[in-house]
């Protein structure tokens, strides 16, 4: 396990674009790209420095001003800090690849010790947990959080669901693909070689420690007969070829050859609709583009012609709803159909994103109408599940919450993955390839 402080030695350095010495001068750059690169700067200090708990996870949600043993109790009862931390990771693994900044490779080391600490506390190989942290003092267990086998006053959440498998699936992935550093690619070998061993021997479905398939472990390419399931199809194929690739085995190769027999490759590109009607909400897509953009990257050319055209049709579907995170990660996939108008939008999603953390009390409602400016979204949650047309009532009555704060880590998502994919340069040499 990484034995990094909770708190980094971070710096306030002057700002700086650094990038490996490949390629020519990138050229003069838009100046509302200089202007995020100076608040990404600002904004990953601070996420570094106020909302990584003692266990190396995101603490994403939390009460304000918590000192380290208070997010550590914070984060636990949390359902997505599995999904969270895995794409924060991700997003640092990006950082990295696009900058070089030490910063970045010290984040990444602590949030792989967390990611590993997120299987780990179950004390079954491959058998990831929602969260970990610790319980407050005298405190019991509450509903779904487990003592852990390691000690120590360890805890878990259990009951994983796929949204937890494909965030933390793509911040190994990038961890291993990004970050040369040696040990890092090594705990990112083992645990996605473990958590792909682990969904592929017990058919297909996230279980818990005891064996029992959680409320929302079930992966499956068809829903009956006929009817293609794209999402479940990405999530757990994605799982599959990752550990395949990082973790080469008889046991993956058997399994990728049977869920490519069985359908699951055709089905990645029924992603916006199955069983004929519209059940996507935001947050499902959010995580269908985790597992794409995985599925997009893994060296499998029998897989991307499909994924490529899922993400054709996402976009279509998604055109101005001022997601940032679905346009990061379609961008870093390699999208190229209307690149130029992705990359606006997404520049202009950025700059106005509200950079505050105090989340904010609202009554809100969703309706199907026009989309609702990104500013005018409520910010008590990863910005990117939020549906485009959730709108608060009364924003100019929304006061802060006295109880809890919350990271824009969504923000730094975005932006990392985008440059990670060349776009949002603020100038200087020119990005890595991806």
């Amino acid at each position: 396990m990484f034995r990094a402080p909770w708190v980094l030695a971070l710096c306030l350095a002057p700002l700086a674009t650094l990038s490996p010495a490949e390629g020519a001068p990138y050229g003069p750059p838009d100046p509302r790209d200089v202007a995020l690169a100076a608040r990404a700067h600002r904004v990953d200090h601070n996420t570094a420095a106020r909302h990584i708990s003692p266990e190396g996870v995101l603490a994403y949600r939390h009460r304000p001003g918590a000192t380290a043993d208070q997010l550590s109790v914070d984060i636990l009862p949390e359902d997505d800090t599995g999904i969270w931390t895995g794409a924060y990771a991700a997003a640092m693994a990006c950082r990295w690849h696009a900058t070089r900044d030490p910063e970045a490779l010290l984040l990444c080391r602590r949030l792989a010790a967390g990611l590993d600490l997120l299987s780990r506390a179950t004390g079954v190989e491959g058998c990831i947990s929602r969260s970990v942290g610790r319980l407050a003092p005298g405190a019991a267990p509450g509903e779904r959080i487990v003592v852990s086998p390691l000690g120590g006053g360890l805890c878990y959440r259990r009951d994983p669901s796929r949204d937890t498998l494909a965030g933390v699936t793509l911040g190994w992935w990038f961890l291993h693909k990004y970050v040369e550093d040696p040990e890092i690619r090594g705990y990112a070998s083992r645990n996605l070689g473990a958590i792909a061993r682990r969904l592929w021997s017990g058919k297909m479905k996230l279980r818990d420690a005891d064996g029992r398939v959680t409320k929302y472990g079930v992966l499956e390419a068809k829903s009956g007969l006929v009817f293609e399931n794209g999402p479940y199809a990405a999530i757990g194929l994605a799982t599959i070829l990752a550990g395949k690739a990082v973790f080469p085995c008889p046991e993956l190769d058997h399994a990728w050859a049977k869920l490519r027999d069985d359908g699951w490759v055709h089905a990645l590109d029924a992603q916006y609709t199955w069983f004929g009607g519209h059940v996507t909400t935001a947050s499902n897509l959010n995580m269908v583009h985790m597992a794409l953009l995985v599925l997009a990257t893994v060296n499998e050319p029998r897989v991307q012609k499909n994924v490529a055209r899922a993400l054709r049709d996402l976009r279509a579907k998604s055109r101005g709803w001022q997601n940032g995170g679905f346009l990061a990660m379609a961008l870093l996939s390699g999208q190229a159909p209307d690149r130029p108008a992705m990359v606006e939008e997404l520049r202009q999603t950025l700059t106005d994103m509200p950079p505050g953390e105090q989340a904010m009390i609202y009554v809100a409602q969703q309706f199907d109408g026009p989309i609702v400016p990104v500013w005018m979204r409520p910010n008590d949650t990863w910005q990117w599940k939020v549906e485009s047309s959730h709108v608060p009532l009364s924003p100019e009555l929304a006061v802060p919450d006295p109880v809890r704060t919350h990271t824009r880590a969504d923000w730094l998502f975005a932006y990392w993955l985008a440059r990670a994919a060349g776009e949002l340069h603020p100038g200087g040499d020119a990005p890595p390839s991806r």
